[in-house]
């Protein structure tokens, strides 16, 4: 390498881009090939190479190279409205090193990005190269900042069909009480909702057409949209919107056109468009659905179809041509994955649906990903994989096949945590906790690593609690989906006026029926509970708790669960039941039962960013044969922050004569909340309201306890569990010995069911 610039790089760098190796038979096309490489590094303003024929019958190859200047700094000009610190954090190059083109550009759009994020999208970001007496090179980026114009008010006019406030609703470019300076790190203040931004409005204009195609109005337009700067305030701005809605189409004649496989009179069956009834869009695009739903199992992977609108103007009528394009039926051909270093092919090709031979289906396909995704193995990666796991398509070598590619991007099994918190169960605790997501327990050489199992073990230490646990998880029983749960704990409760420990062991099946949402568990669980320290001052009730009990039961829950995460829904539902039998067949001491239902709901609006969630759950518990009682150790006990916010823990429930709450054997619950976004996907804020009671021998829905609140939601990177912490309030105290002010709850997760 002569490399004739003083700065000179590392020869065994340059010898890994290239392929000409010493020893290795001479190839002019090699030689060419790696001029290239070495250009295409960007660090080189001139590459060529040479050859010399020596005596010995070999060849010596020369790569002439002439490297850029050298950086000898970075300056940022007229950045006023986001520090200079910031925009240097940016850069994507290093000083006292030859300029590397590509990478001052990929700087310049990353400092573009940045003033788009915070709502100054117009803003000008130039590169400017400074030759400096020396030789190197200064580069400048020279900054022309937009200012940050917010929407003060939306007029319209000429809109009859839709009200104003139905309009706005589905507009960017509305007045958004937030989208203020002094709240600049919210990120509402993002060039999101509230700012003036005239790629936001053309979006909006899209929006308003799709809005008025739902009620059949195809001549609809935005004739002009007016910015007024509002008198007295230069950064805002009221938006006059004129509109023409024209009057409404009826449908009028349905074809369906190129359909060989379907004949048409069939696939017209399924379009929900009627003649003469009024033209809707969304009708329309359900159509198109239904339709390719129909293919898509058989294999019709190129499947297309569009709706050609044909509308009179006169009569007012649009006809519809739904064009078909059915393309071969493909079966699948190789399945491949890339990208799981650690993980066996077969934990990942026993979640896809599909198989070589079998019909390529598209939705199965998209199953997959979805299931692939659900085992929180993967995390995106620019440039590989957007969502940690992508899924594609493509054309085999044999005919009449497609190829599916499955790319995955690993992200990190073993997590070690040690931290501390405090909640109203456990008051202060340190808590240190191992785990291994995508364990083989049989596989040492690949250090337990790659068999889907899971593993994990933890203790924790309070001032009112202490627990350990060791857990085990295997998805896939004897190679079906057939998932097998074992865990071993202690853990002990200090309450106000008396303790409990429990020791045991846990064993459940659980087979998902019907889809992939629901799933049917049977467990079985065996523990010793022993209650101590009794305060003198309780009943006899109390007193008769106290000793050791052995608690053997089975448990059987039917559960349904479409939500998007675990620890952080956004949207879906979870529905459940559950009956658990504690008897002295099963090894326990004494006899009863308990029945729970719940439901839970979470609703995204306003461009997804805010989260309503509602939800309820019902519980009930009595005995058989000679046992009298339920345990005291097994009762309902509602308050604190898992349960009915705002009254203290396990305050909630009947009292004897002495006020002494002794646990419900009736219970309900039902919460309603709603989150909004206050920094990035790190930090939410919530609006609460909880209402539930514990009673005796009924639900007593018309006596509620009720506690108002709000709250932060809090995720850590690399924490397992998110924080939730709430201020709430008791409005409505059914509890003598509990008072009316704001108390503080610390929990870990999201939902309290």
């Amino acid at each position: 390498f002569n490399q004739m610039s003083d700065f000179k790089y590392d020869e065994s760098i340059l010898e890994l881009t290239v392929q000409t190796r010493k020893g290795a038979p001479f190839s002019e096309q090699i030689m060419n090939e790696d001029v290239r490489r070495l250009s295409a590094r960007n660090v080189f303003s001139d590459v060529s190479a040479s050859t010399k024929h020596l005596p010995d019958g070999t060849v010596e190859v020369t790569f002439n190279l002439v490297a850029k200047p050298v950086v000898a700094g970075v300056v940022i000009e007229n950045a006023k409205l986001i520090p200079p610190e910031k925009i240097r954090g940016l850069v994507g190059f290093t000083t006292q090193a030859p300029l590397n083109d590509e990478l001052v550009s990929v700087t310049a759009d990353r400092i573009r990005a940045l003033y788009k994020e915070e709502g100054r999208g117009g803003t000008k970001v130039k590169t400017v190269l400074e030759d400096q007496k020396d030789g190197t090179i200064l580069v400048k980026f020279v900054i022309e900042e937009e200012m940050r114009i917010r929407i003060n008010d939306v007029t319209f006019e000429g809109n009859s069909v839709y009200t104003l406030d139905d309009l706005k609703a589905v507009m960017e470019s509305r007045y958004f009480f937030l989208s203020v300076d002094w709240l600049s790190w919210l990120p509402f203040n993002k060039g999101k909702v509230g700012i003036y931004d005239k790629h936001a409005l053309e979006r909006d204009k899209v929006r308003l057409r799709e809005l008025y195609l739902r009620k059949g109005y195809l001549d609809f337009k935005v004739v002009k949209i007016e910015a007024t700067p509002v008198e007295g305030d230069p950064e805002m701005v009221d938006l006059h919107i004129t509109v023409e809605e024209g009057e409404p189409y009826f449908v009028g004649d349905i074809k369906v056109t190129g359909s060989v496989v379907r004949t048409p009179e069939e696939l017209k069956k399924l379009i929900r468009l009627v003649p003469d009834n009024v033209y809707n869009v969304q009708i329309e695009d359900q159509d198109m659905d239904r339709i390719e739903a129909l293919y898509s199992p058989e294999g019709y992977a190129d499947f297309r179809i569009n709706v050609e609108r044909k509308p009179n103007f006169l009569t007012h009528t649009v006809d519809l041509e739904y064009q078909i394009s059915e393309g071969p039926q493909y079966e699948v051909g190789k399945v491949t994955i890339r990208g799981n270093r650690y993980t066996k092919p077969h934990v990942l090709l026993r979640e896809i649906p599909v198989e070589p031979g079998d019909k390529v289906d598209k939705r199965k396909l998209e199953i997959a990903r979805m299931r692939l995704l659900g085992l929180n193995y993967f995390e995106p990666q620019g440039g590989v994989t957007d969502s940690g796991v992508d899924v594609t398509m493509s054309n085999s070598a044999e005919p009449g096949k497609k190829d599916i590619t499955i790319d995955v991007n690993e992200k990190q099994f073993i997590t070690a945590n040690i931290g501390g918190g405090w909640s109203d169960g456990d008051g202060l605790a340190g808590r240190i906790e191992l785990a291994h997501n995508n364990m083989d327990i049989l596989d040492p050489e690949n250090w337990f690593t790659g068999g889907g199992q899971r593993m994990r073990i933890y203790a924790q230490v309070g001032t009112e609690s202490k627990d350990a646990a060791v857990e085990f998880t295997e998805p896939w029983l004897f190679g079906i989906p057939l998932r097998w749960d074992v865990s071993g704990y202690w853990r002990t409760n200090e309450y106000d006026d008396w303790d409990e420990e429990r020791l045991g062991v846990s064993t459940s099946l659980t087979k998902r029926i019907f889809d992939d949402f629901t799933s049917l568990q049977l467990r079985y669980k065996f523990e010793q509970v022993k209650v101590k320290h009794m305060a003198h001052k309780l009943g006899p009730f109390f007193q008769d708790q106290k000793g050791r009990e052995l608690v053997g039961r089975i448990f059987l829950n039917v559960e349904r669960d479409t939500r998007d995460s675990y620890t952080d829904p956004r949207r879906g539902y979870i529905i459940g039941s559950n009956f658990e039998l504690t008897t002295q067949g099963l090894g326990a001491s004494q006899d009863y039962y308990k029945v729970e239902f719940k439901a839970l709901g979470y609703y995204p609006f306003f461009l997804d960013m805010f989260v309503f969630s509602l939800g309820g759950k019902l519980g009930m518990m009595g005995t058989f044969g000679d046992t009298d009682d339920v345990p005291l150790f097994d009762r309902y006990f509602l308050g604190g922050g898992d349960t009915v916010r705002g009254f203290p823990y396990r305050s909630i429930g009947p009292a004897d004569k002495n006020d002494d709450n002794y646990g419900g054997e009736f219970m309900y619950l039902i919460t309603a909340e709603l989150s909004h976004p206050i920094y990035k996907d790190y930090l939410r804020g919530a609006v609460f309201c909880d209402v539930g009671n514990a009673t005796k021998r009924n639900f007593k829905f018309l006596t509620p306890n009720v506690g108002v609140g709000y709250g932060l939601r809090i995720k850590l990177p690399n924490f397992p569990m998110p924080i939730r912490l709430d201020l709430a309030y008791p409005v409505v105290n059914r509890q003598k010995d509990v008072k009316d002010r704001l108390r503080f709850h610390f929990s870990l997760g999201f939902s309290l069911f």
